[in-house]
C-alpha cells in the first residue's frame, strides 16, 4: 500500500489528523534525508506513507517547475501483511 500526495496538513490539527489516520491504517512515513519538501507555516506539504514494503531510496527533486518539489521513492517488496 502506498499513500502519497499533498494532504494540506499545514496546521497542527490537520497534521494530527493525518498522522492519526496513518497510524490507524498501520502506515509508515517515508523519511527524506535531505528534506527539500516545500513547506507552509513550517510544515511539509507533501507526504508518502506505505505499508508492506521496504524503502530502498527516497529523495526530493528540487525544481522551479511547480510549487511542490517531486518526491521520488523506490520501494522493494516487503514481508506480506498478516
Amino acid at each position: 500500500v502506498i499513500m502519497a500526495g499533498d494532504f494540506n496538513a499545514w496546521s497542527r490539527r490537520r497534521m494530527n489528523a493525518l498522522y492519526r489516520f496513518a497510524r490507524e491504517m498501520s502506515l509508515r512515513q517515508v523519511r527524506f534525508t535531505d528534506d527539500q519538501r516545500r513547506r507552509a507555516f513550517g510544515r511539509p506539504l507533501d507526504f508518502v506513507f506505505y505499508r508492506g514494503l521496504n524503502v530502498s531510496e527516497a529523495s526530493v527533486l528540487v525544481t522551479r517547475a511547480s510549487d511542490h518539489n517531486p518526491l521520488l521513492v523506490e520501494f522493494s517488496p516487503g514481508k506480506p501483511d498478516k
